[in-house]
Order: C-alpha cells, then sequence, then structure tokens
C-alpha cells in the first residue's frame, strides 16, 4: 500500500513539471505555432498587396547599394528579409538590413527597411539623411548646403560638390522639404541605383510610398543637365 501511494506522488510531481514545461513552451514565441503563423499572415498579405514576393537567395543588396551595403560591415547575416518585384514598370528590391545606430551616447542596432530602383542615369553618390537618425553619422562628416531650412532637417555628404550641389538645386532640396513622404526618409543617390530607408521592420514598412517617392524622385531631376564624374 504504502509503494502504491509513493508511485502515485512521484507520477504526480511528473505530471505537476511536464504541465509546467509544456505552459513555458507555449510562452515562448519561438515555439509558439500562433506567433510564427501571425507573421508568415502578414508577409503573405504583403506579397499579395504588392504583388512583390520573398526570396531566400542573396539579391546582391551590398553590391547594389554599396554606400549603404558598407554600413553592415561584410556581415550578410544583418540582411534579414528580401522582396523583390516591380513597381510602376521599374524593377524593385525591397530589404530589411540591421544597422549599427553607434553615436557619443549609445551604441546598439536597429532594423532598417530599404527599397531600392534603378537609377536613370549613372553618377557620383550624395546620401541625404534625417538630420536626428543616429545610424547615418558613421559616414563621413556632411556638408552643409546653405539652405537653413533644409540643413535642420538633412545631412548630406557626397563624392562630387558640383553634382550634389547641382542635383539639390535642380528643385530636389524643395520638392523634399514639402513631400511628406519623405519625413524620416534616409535617399541615397548610389552609382546605379536609388535607395530610401526608414527604421523598423519589412513587414511594417511603407513599401508602396518609398517606391513612389523614389520613382519621382528619379523622374523630376533633370539628370541631362547634371555635372559627371
Amino acid at each position: 500500500m504504502v509503494s502504491l501511494v509513493l508511485l502515485l506522488v512521484i507520477l504526480a510531481i511528473l505530471g505537476v513539471g511536464v504541465a509546467a514545461g509544456l505552459s513555458r513552451r507555449k510562452r515562448n514565441p519561438f515555439t509558439d505555432q500562433r506567433f510564427v503563423n501571425e507573421w508568415e499572415q502578414r508577409m503573405r498579405a504583403l506579397e499579395a498587396s504588392l504583388g512583390w514576393r520573398f526570396v531566400a537567395e542573396d539579391q546582391g543588396f551590398q553590391e547594389r547599394v554599396p554606400q549603404i551595403g558598407r554600413m553592415l560591415e561584410a556581415d550578410r547575416s544583418r540582411v534579414k528579409f528580401q522582396l523583390v518585384g516591380h513597381w510602376r514598370g521599374a524593377p524593385v528590391l525591397a530589404v530589411e538590413v540591421v544597422l549599427r545606430t553607434d553615436n557619443a551616447v549609445t551604441a546598439g542596432y536597429r532594423s532598417y527597411s530599404v527599397v531600392v530602383v534603378p537609377r536613370p542615369m549613372p553618377g557620383p553618390w550624395v546620401l541625404i539623411s534625417p538630420r536626428n537618425d543616429s545610424a547615418w553619422g558613421l559616414f563621413e562628416q556632411f556638408t552643409v548646403t546653405g539652405d537653413p531650412v533644409f540643413d535642420a532637417r538633412y545631412e548630406v555628404r557626397r563624392k562630387n560638390p558640383a553634382f550634389a550641389t547641382a542635383l539639390l538645386g535642380s528643385g530636389l532640396a524643395h520638392a523634399l522639404l514639402h513631400d511628406p513622404r519623405a519625413n524620416g526618409v534616409a535617399i541615397a543617390f548610389d552609382e546605379h541605383t536609388l535607395a530610401a530607408a526608414v527604421p523598423g521592420p519589412l513587414v511594417g514598412a511603407p513599401l508602396p510610398v518609398l517606391a513612389d517617392l523614389l520613382l519621382d524622385v528619379a523622374g523630376n531631376v533633370p539628370w541631362q543637365s547634371l555635372p559627371r564624374g
């Protein structure tokens, strides 16, 4: 009789342990199928709404946009998700990347969503970034444009001063200041592509807005009249 009671006690203890383990497993988002399914559902909804598709193969983001790509410090694991497709007839690449956000006060990493489209004409690189976004401070010193309103909102870094001056003076600076789609967006004129980047994961990013912004910029810049080299 004593042996039977002891066996029942042991079984009860084991049962409590198993129940506790299962409870912890359900609370773990990495083992909770509901969490996985929610992310996948959002991903599939994004694909369906844009007509783009998620791909696992490396799309060469660091080579397409080398000025942003070098911020990844040759660590391809910091390219998290990739979408490819077309928007308004142009090929589009959307990528979630993890960038360092070091500054004098803090150090850390943050996810950014980047949309990339072809540049109509190749040329020197220019980076226009929000002044309050510390991630872009990893680049060399920015250049003041002389427009106090623009300089209060953006920092400009460039390879060719003449090209950057002509680019901003073509109406681009005025357009960015008065376009709500450009708020909080970093825009990179790389040698062969245009890219727009915002903080946050790819699934929640305003990808169509960024694609429209880039294509409107590409269509309004007077490329033929800008300096070469």
